[in-house]
């Protein structure tokens, strides 16, 4: 028993090292923009120069496949809703509220990874979901609230593909034949193979959970 819980401490460490590494560089991107907001009114030109260098070095040094800041409704001079947001090996800019198959307005605050920061105003790592925005992939997305005097202007993120998390997590969680979940008890990666992304797991059924710290997840085991 004590190998396998030392296992599953393992997993967790991984996780933890992964997704607190994103929220130390979101963070980073926050200051940015905070700093820029508080001076006063600012357009979708400055937000994009500001926070730029910034989402591509992330993409440069981590395993992401997008990162940017998505605004508040009303938050930027010249456009209700706006994402500044870098996607794919090539970093394409995402620079308009619209869904990319249709060009209908896309309405993004009402997604978990914008509201849940908005509310509680902490960072949330939301998912898994199928990005059908971006990606077309089930993702991770963690976001940061940029809050300016006292108003949240929007939320800085980055999105990790699930099949990223496979490749970092899967040793780990094979070795101790252990599934990642998220808070709603929906699977993220496991060591079970007939345990699909999104599968929704009954934890009563599972005699170890053992928490992430500070993130919406969870190891748990038969």
């Amino acid at each position: 028993m004590t190998v396998k819980t030392a296992d599953i401490t393992d997993c967790v460490d991984t996780i933890e090292d992964y997704f607190h590494g994103i929220l130390a560089q979101l963070e980073t991107m926050r200051e940015q923009l905070v700093e820029l907001f508080d001076r006063g009114p600012v357009d979708s030109a400055v937000a994009r120069a500001r926070i730029e260098p910034h989402a591509r070095r992330f993409l440069d040094t981590f395993p992401i496949v997008g990162s940017g800041y998505v605004a508040a409704r009303g938050a930027l001079s010249d456009e209700p809703l706006y994402l500044a947001w870098w996607q794919g090996d090539n970093q394409d800019l995402l620079a308009e509220p619209d869904a990319p198959a249709t060009g209908d307005p896309l309405d993004y605050t009402r997604h978990p990874w914008f509201r849940t920061p908005e509310r509680t105003g902490q960072p949330y790592v939301t998912g898994p979901y199928v990005d059908f925005v971006c990606t077309d992939e089930y993702v991770m997305t963690s976001t940061a609230p940029v809050i300016s005097r006292g108003t949240m202007v929007g939320v800085v993120g980055a999105d990790t593909l699930v099949e990223t998390l496979e490749g970092l997590l899967l040793p780990a969680l094979r070795a101790a034949g252990a599934t990642l979940v998220n808070d709603q008890g929906r699977t993220v990666v496991s060591a079970d193979p007939h345990l699909a992304t999104g599968s929704l797991l009954d934890l009563r059924d599972h005699r170890e959970n053992v928490r992430c710290r500070d993130l919406p997840m969870s190891v748990v085991r038969r």
